[in-house]
């Protein structure tokens, strides 16, 4: 097993979710500043939007439209010259909140959302993933998931759900009309709930370990090949990129937010979130807009 170290690119954020490398630059939500940044490799920051209503997963369309998953407004808003506009209102078929936001070479967007008090089957029954197709069209694809968190699309159009409180990467063969079929596990973790996550070329899931400071690169079956330590933080998401590929963006937080149960009243004063990286040595799949696809929260 390959352990690596990280360096940081930016820093002094509140709460960072959904990294998107798309044209030459990462692109990630605020979720407690309520805004779209844009980080250059220098390191350069530059704000593309507000969304004060806790902007989470990130996307983007063919045309290079960019989506963003607002939390607590259960929508997908559309991000363009003028202000915001409504792309899904997902709130007749939302079970709770939304979070993380994967978009497939087709433009259907998938999104997952559950209610962050459930929990047992029950709860869990109403934790879905969602999609919002070209047409309008709305519906759930998905359910009975663990707390469904990150999304990935493979290069095999496959999508990938992070189920945090099930410790493990569900893996669904996306249909001709968008609906998720074949559902099944594509790697357990032991002691590990994954959060974050974003694919390689080689058929590989790098995941960020929840409330852990950790990033693992998982194959499909559960061996681990590459850890990456971020001490005294914890890890949120990740996503590669890069000029070649091969620069693993690593979304962390303090560890100090174990003070904080509910995540989202994580007091904005303490702007402890940044992007650092690493080198990896195999890259993303595919093209830019590929890789803006294969991403994660």
């Amino acid at each position: 097993m390959k352990t690596l170290k990280t360096s940081v690119l930016a820093s002094g954020f509140s709460r960072l979710k959904a990294p998107r490398w798309h044209l030459g630059a990462l692109w990630v939500s605020d979720v407690r500043a309520g805004k779209i940044f844009r980080i250059d490799l220098d390191g350069k920051v530059t704000i593309v939007a507000d969304v004060p209503d806790r902007p989470f997963g990130l996307g983007f369309l063919p045309d290079g439209s960019l989506l963003v998953a607002s939390m607590t407004r259960r929508l997908i808003l559309k991000l363009g010259a003028e202000k915001p506009v409504i792309h899904a209102d997902m709130a007749d078929v939302a079970s709770g909140y939304l979070r993380d936001l994967a978009v497939a070479r087709d433009g259907n967007a998938y999104v997952t959302s559950f209610d962050a008090d459930a929990t047992g089957p029950d709860g869990f029954a109403s934790a879905r993933v969602l999609l919002t197709m070209p047409d309008g069209n709305i519906r759930s694809v998905a359910d009975n998931i663990a707390h469904p968190n990150g999304l990935a699309i493979t290069s095999s159009h496959n999508l990938l759900v992070a189920e945090t409180l099930g410790n493990r990467l569900l893996e669904f063969k996306i249909g001709s009309d968008g609906g998720l079929l074949h559902r099944k596990v594509f790697a357990d973790f032991e002691g590990m709930s994954p959060l974050g996550i974003c694919g390689d070329a080689e058929g590989a899931v790098w995941a960020a370990a929840a409330r852990q400071s950790l990033f693992v690169r998982v194959q499909p079956g559960g061996r681990i090949t590459h850890r990456v330590h971020v001490p005294g933080r914890h890890a949120v998401a990740c996503q590669l990129g890069g000029q070649d590929g091969r620069t693993l963006f690593c979304l962390t937080v303090a560890a100090n937010l174990n003070d904080y149960p509910n995540l989202y009243d994580y007091p904005n004063r303490q702007q402890t979130a940044r992007v650092e990286i690493a080198t990896v040595d195999v890259p993303g799949a595919g093209s830019s807009v590929r890789l803006a696809e294969i991403g994660s929260h």
